[in-house]
């Protein structure tokens, strides 16, 4: 099984190579889900790291119906990024209705060229999963994070199944959320090819101003590198 680490940091990224990730996803701001990272950070991680990057494009947290000017921001983001040869970009879009935004997933994919797309865990608000899976293989999607539409995938596990059985090599499904060392045999025994997870733990607040401002006390996170040691030692 190969194992993709989602971090926000070079220093994390530096880590999960070394414990033997095989892959690394990049964002920001995690505590919400991931955002897109900066460039600046993207060309750290293209220097230093030599397991493949796939980049996060989210221009914002929330949900994932995005306006016309996040969609453009959303195509300008992938265009720098497709300059900077990352492997791989992790992108997803929905309707407000629940289901897959086609055109704008079919625009995406034309910019990427052969740049392999991921869809993220917007897949998890789709109203109907198995067929939402079917139009991304049929778009060409070459990779699908979920949770099985739960917030662990752990207790997705059930349509998780489901969706790699369909999926059959055409889409590679990567369970993600949640996963740790208690829980992650059971992607191994299902067969799975490829195992997402943050491996992160709160850091504790250092900051020394006496201000009550809530901006300094969102949380920040980094590598928890022994829950990842203890993965890596079950998976690989």
């Amino acid at each position: 099984m190969k194992i993709e680490v989602c971090v926000a940091s070079l220093e994390a990224a530096k880590r999960a190579e070394q414990l033997k990730a095989d892959r690394v996803e990049l964002c920001s701001e995690m505590g919400v889900g991931g955002v897109t990272p900066s460039i600046g950070l993207v060309e750290q991680l293209v220097e230093e790291i030599r397991i493949p990057i796939h980049v996060l494009v989210r221009p914002r947290s929330g949900d994932f119906n995005y306006s016309s000017s996040e969609y453009s921001l959303i195509l300008k983001d992938m265009e720098r990024l497709i300059d900077l040869n990352v492997a791989g970009i992790v992108v997803g879009a929905t309707t407000p209705s629940g289901s897959l935004a086609l055109p704008q997933l079919k625009e995406m994919l034309a910019l990427a060229g052969s740049v392999p797309l991921t869809f993220h865990r917007a897949f998890d608000v789709v109203e109907k999963p198995l067929f939402a899976l079917e139009q991304l293989i049929d778009l060409g999607f070459a990779a699908l994070l979920t949770g099985g539409q739960c917030e662990r995938a752990s207790d997705g596990i059930s349509l998780l199944k489901q969706m790699n059985s369909i999926a059959a090599g055409a889409i590679d499904i990567l369970p993600g959320g949640g996963v740790h060392a208690s829980n992650c045999q059971m992607f191994v025994d299902e067969q799975f090819n490829w195992l997402h997870l943050s491996a992160k733990k709160e850091l504790p607040l250092e900051i020394q101003i006496d201000k009550n401002l809530s901006f300094l006390e969102q949380p920040q996170y980094e590598l928890d590198e022994e829950r990842l040691k203890a993965v890596v030692a079950l998976c690989k």
